[in-house]
């Protein structure tokens, strides 16, 4: 990744995202879940690795963010026993893309505003795929 160029990828992600509510999904160290976090009341980064975990709890402590909170598990994990769809939901998958468990979840919560981040063109036309079939539409 060019960290040149990482503040206007966040920037150009976390654009019209609005609403109380956010989720960011493959979070990492929470690139994207600490912008998240000045702009919605509630935001829940979600990530299995354990250290990026860590990480991303000392970040939000170390920036005052006391609305973030991670969560350690697998995206699949984390949206099966969520109960209601949050208003924004951030994706940042692996190159393996979301697969068909995450997009069907996905779309069975029916979130107002997606985005994903993606590094495989082939992985985001499949998840696209299955998002637009149940009523999503890619905007850019």
């Amino acid at each position: 990744m060019n960290r040149f160029l990482l503040d206007r990828l966040v920037e150009v992600a976390l654009e019209g995202a609005e609403g109380e509510m956010a989720l960011d999904l493959y979070a990492g160290v929470g690139l994207f879940s600490l912008a998240l976090a000045r702009g919605f009341k509630e935001v829940i980064a979600v990530e299995s690795g354990s250290g990026a975990v860590r990480d991303l709890q000392f970040n939000a402590e170390r920036a005052g963010l006391a609305n973030l909170r991670a969560e350690q598990r697998t995206a699949e994990e984390y949206l099966l026993k969520l109960e209601r769809a949050p208003d924004f939901v951030l994706l940042d998958p692996p190159r393996a893309g979301l697969g068909k468990a995450v997009v069907r979840r996905l779309t069975e919560l029916r979130p107002r505003q997606l985005t994903i981040v993606s590094c495989d063109p082939a992985t985001l036309a499949r998840d696209l795929a299955g998002l637009t079939a149940a009523g999503y539409r890619v905007e850019r």
